[in-house]
């Protein structure tokens, strides 16, 4: 018997099918490579950046984000990140203060930039965590793109 056909048809079957956004009847969401990478890549980007979220509930949200030129300085106030690059480069602020913020949702500020802040060239294979109430920035990108995973979890309050 040929293998080849019912491998080649199981191929073309994963590769066309989309990436599962919602989570199975045990709660859990599956996500396989092939698909998130073509669904970030074919996301609609704003400001330079194009985010998918993949779950999300009052504890915490997983998000998958192409970034392909800096982005505004973040402060999240109730959530934690944490942050795993799969691909790319480029240099990330945290600490400091954002400059220009401004609330553009509960617990949500933007600025254009960081002052007084820590700036680390980070890459693929690197992880971070950024407390809840800490700036953050991408402040360059190296090359044609920064990808990572961002998991955000609900900080209580102190």
């Amino acid at each position: 018997m040929n293998f080849r056909w019912p491998v080649a048809l199981t191929t073309l079957l994963l590769l066309t099918m989309p990436a599962q956004a919602g989570a199975d009847r045990f709660g859990v969401t599956y996500v396989p490579a092939p698909q998130g990478r073509a669904q970030i890549e074919k996301a609609a980007q704003r400001d330079g950046s194009a985010v998918l979220d993949f779950a999300r509930n009052a504890n915490h949200s997983v998000l998958l984000v192409r970034r392909t030129k800096p982005g505004r300085a973040e402060v999240h106030t109730a959530l934690t990140d944490v942050w795993y690059v799969i691909d790319g480069s480029g240099m990330l602020v945290t600490g400091g203060k954002a400059t220009d913020a401004k609330a553009i949702a509960p617990e949500e500020l933007r600025g254009s930039g960081i002052s007084g802040g820590i700036a680390r060239h980070i890459g693929k294979g690197d992880i971070i965590d950024i407390p809840a109430g800490v700036p953050h920035w991408v402040s360059k990108i190296d090359g044609k793109e920064l990808v990572y995973l961002t998991v955000k979890v609900a900080t209580p309050k102190r």
